[in-house]
């Protein structure tokens, strides 16, 4: 029988587990290509939390290791579907907020460093 829980406290156990059958990277940002790049390696499927890179080449790099390795790759778009952005999308939509011209984001933290 699989086990339900299982604790790691290193990423190459994890990968080298063989009941382990996909995995999903919801790590910082300036991880996420590495351990796509291990995961796809260890033939496990990736699922990875959004930004999925830090740069459009760090992307397609991305996704090249894993066609390369012959696992998919994808991306967590499951908010889409959340109440509150299908409202947000109803009211773009519909024009009720008017014209989407520009969208400014503020972080409220400092990012990390690129530093591993």
């Amino acid at each position: 029988m699989p086990r339900l829980i299982t604790g790691y406290d290193d990423a190459g156990k994890l990968l080298a587990d063989p009941e382990i059958n996909a995995v999903y990277i919801a790590t910082p940002p300036h991880v996420h290509a590495e351990l796509t790049r291990k995961a796809a390696e260890a033939g496990k499927p990736v699922y990875v939390e959004k930004p999925v890179a830090r740069s459009y080449r760090e992307c397609l790099e991305m996704i090249e290791t894993c066609e390369q390795a012959g696992v998919p790759l994808f991306v967590a778009y499951y908010r889409r579907m959340l109440p509150d952005y299908r409202k947000i999308i109803e009211l773009v939509d519909d024009g009720v907020i008017g014209e989407v011209r520009s969208v400014e984001i503020r972080m409220n933290k400092p990012a990390p460093s690129e530093r591993q």
